[in-house]
């Protein structure tokens, strides 16, 4: 994956599209972008020139038309746009975030649980490497 990896608005549109089924031809594309966000064809097009330029997709030449997927992994851009996120907006602390929605009294019943059994799953793999 190309590390520096920095995906727009629009290139996220276009990501989502396929990660979510791939490959798909222009027309595929273009048409659940009309409907998700009023493109027109030639603006998909054009985006998908230029993410192609980028190294964030790639086409093979099909029959009737080109198919297009991503070799990119959508766990690790999200990992990668998390982590950036969090340096920029937290310094970097997974800490002051939770606390964040701890001070505003934001979280669910369900995700407090659900962050518990994060953490307990995190100590089990965290103490499983201590023992190597």
């Amino acid at each position: 994956m190309n590390e520096s990896i920095n995906l727009n608005n629009s290139e996220w549109y276009i990501m989502e599209v396929l990660w979510e089924n791939q490959p798909k031809t222009l027309m595929q594309i273009a048409r659940e972008m009309k409907e998700k966000q009023g493109w027109s064809k030639s603006t998909t097009n054009t985006m998908l020139r230029r993410m192609q330029e980028k190294g964030f997709i790639r086409y093979e030449e099909g029959e009737k038309a080109r198919k297009y997927f991503t070799d990119i992994l959508r766990e690790k851009v999200v990992l990668k746009e998390t982590e950036s996120f969090l340096k920029r907006t937290y310094g970097g602390s997974l800490g002051m975030l939770v606390n964040t929605f701890v001070e505003n009294d934001s979280l669910t019943d369900k995700e407090i649980k659900e962050l518990q059994e994060i953490l307990h799953k995190a100590e089990k793999i965290h103490d499983k490497g201590k023992e190597r």
